[in-house]
């Protein structure tokens, strides 16, 4: 028994072991012939070389559409792959040929990239360079104006104040005029005024209690409807609170840039901003903007 048990360790000790087989073998055999032909498919593939990039074509304003062309490469009879950039980010949803600068655009840089395949080739991705989008006018006339409270609150005032200057310096409004808006201090040529609803008749008789106002240099925004807008504002299903202080600020500053109130076009098109939207629609859409008739403004004809 002794003889067999020796025997058997010994025989035992001859067989090399799984693991130090394994050490010794080739990574690449261990790993299959599917990896090594993945690798070699990598390998092969050749490169496209950029002979010309993509551009961005057309006016880099508000509300203007740019164009992108593809560029120019080693390898034709490609596909391409478009993607918008703002500040060399993706811009959601914005993967055509064609794309209409928006409000968010203003200030920021906009550029294409473009993704470039084609058989037996490695992807090229390339961008074009980045342009800055401006206004859709450029300045023309600077309005320093005062904002003031006429009532027994403060808190509201930071928020009253912050969201009036995003407003008035908004692309899509009284901007787009060429009117830039400047806050300062004291003095200047326009005050805003956030006042408690009991307090409106105050400024001049045509003032009432339950609506905005506006009478010479000021813009007088009833607190009532800050707050809550109006019963009609509300109902609407498209309508926000945020998008009623935007319009009853355009149409109060709108009265001292010069106009005075104006009527529904036609039935089911937005209303101009100059609209009593508070009071009446007319058969229009609520709008929180000046139309494009609206910004001639009388002031700075």
């Amino acid at each position: 028994m002794l003889v067999r048990a020796l025997a058997a360790t010994l025989l035992l000790s001859l067989v090399p072991s799984a693991p130090a087989a394994a050490a010794g073998a080739n990574p690449a055999a261990m790993r299959g012939p599917a990896a090594t032909d993945r690798q070699a498919t990598v390998a092969a593939q050749q490169e496209i070389t950029v002979v010309l990039r993509p551009r961005t074509v057309g006016t880099v304003r508000f509300r203007q559409t740019l164009r992108r062309t593809l560029g120019r490469y080693s390898v034709r009879d490609n596909t391409y792959a478009t993607r918008w950039l703002r500040d060399g980010r993706p811009i959601r949803g914005a993967t055509k040929a064609r794309y209409r600068l928006r409000a968010a655009d203003v200030g920021h840089r906009i550029a294409v990239r473009v993704t470039v395949r084609h058989p037996g080739h490695v992807p090229r991705v390339t961008r074009s360079v980045g342009r800055r989008v401006k206004h859709v006018r450029d300045v023309r006339a600077t309005v320093r104006y005062t904002v003031r409270r006429d009532g027994s609150f403060t808190k509201a005032m930071r928020t009253f104040r912050r969201q009036v200057a995003e407003t008035l310096n908004d692309p899509r409004g009284w901007r787009a005029a060429g009117v830039r808006f400047k806050r300062v201090s004291s003095g200047g040529s326009m005050t805003v005024v956030l006042a408690r609803a009991s307090r409106l008749p105050r400024y001049s008789s045509v003032c009432s209690v339950q609506w905005s106002c506006r009478v010479g240099r000021y813009a007088i925004i009833n607190r009532l409807r800050w707050r809550t807008a109006s019963p009609a504002w509300n109902a609407a299903a498209d309508t926000t609170r945020r998008g009623y202080r935007h319009m009853v600020v355009n149409h109060e500053v709108g009265h001292w840039l010069g106009w005075g109130h104006k009527q529904c076009s036609r039935q089911g098109r937005r209303a101009a901003v100059m609209m009593q939207q508070s009071i009446s629609l007319g058969g229009c859409r609520f709008n929180s903007w000046p139309k494009r008739a609206e910004l001639r403004v009388p002031r700075y004809r």
